[in-house]
Order: structure tokens, then C-alpha cells, then sequence
């Protein structure tokens, strides 16, 4: 997988509206009707479930990894998944970045959505 970690290296330190340099785009592009990766609902109270889904043309191999803000962007793998598409419960504690790596017979892709836990106000 190592295209897919240096795909996975550039989501972490691009910020927001900046885009990868052209050497590397060719590891992260993809096209939108070959890849969908979200979670519904977008926002839960702590204790609610969220479901992830994800639909990746010609992937064979899933992982899915989270990084809750409270880790600062440490990843910790939470599974790992056979074929293009599936779903994962979560109930995160805490606003958390999901990260999806894709793995298929030519192709590496990565992408990643978030949940915003609301907290309870005292």
C-alpha cells in the first residue's frame, strides 16, 4: 500500500483549499461517480450512532481508520473490509475524522469525512 500511505500523508498535511502538488495528484485523484465515502448522520449528541458508507469502483480492499481531534491526527485502524462497498457503525465520543484507504487490482485511492459530536451544556 504504499502509494495509498503517501496519499494518506498529503491528506494530513494539506490544509483546507490548498491542493497537492502536480507530481503527486496522479496518487489522489479520482473520479466523483467512482468513489463516495460519507457519514449520516453528520452531526450526533455522545452516545448517538453514525454510520459510515462507502462505494469505491473496482476496490477489493477497505480500511477504515479514525482520528478523534482530542489525538491531534493520530490514526488508529478501527477495520478492514473486503470489496468496493460497505457500512461501519461508529459512536464517537468526540468530533472525529474518519480516513479511508482503498486498495483494488491497479488503483489507491484514499478520502475521509468527519462527525461533530455536540456536547452537552452544563
Amino acid at each position: 500500500m504504499k502509494v495509498a500511505t503517501r496519499c494518506l500523508l498529503l491528506f494530513w498535511m494539506l490544509s483546507p483549499g490548498q491542493t497537492a502538488p502536480a507530481e503527486s495528484e496522479k496518487a489522489v485523484t479520482r473520479k466523483a461517480e467512482d468513489f463516495a465515502f460519507e457519514i449520516r448522520p453528520r452531526e450526533i449528541a455522545p452516545g448517538e450512532v453514525a454510520v459510515l458508507r462507502w462505494s469505491i469502483k473496482g476496490a477489493t480492499k477497505v480500511v477504515i481508520q479514525e482520528a478523534p481531534d482530542s489525538r491531534a491526527g493520530a490514526l488508529r485502524a478501527i477495520g478492514e473490509f473486503e470489496g468496493a462497498s460497505g457500512k461501519l457503525e461508529v459512536k464517537p465520543k468526540e468530533n472525529t475524522t474518519y480516513v479511508i484507504l482503498c486498495e483494488g487490482a491497479s488503483t489507491y485511492v484514499c478520502g475521509s469525512t468527519s462527525v461533530r459530536v455536540r456536547m452537552k451544556r452544563q
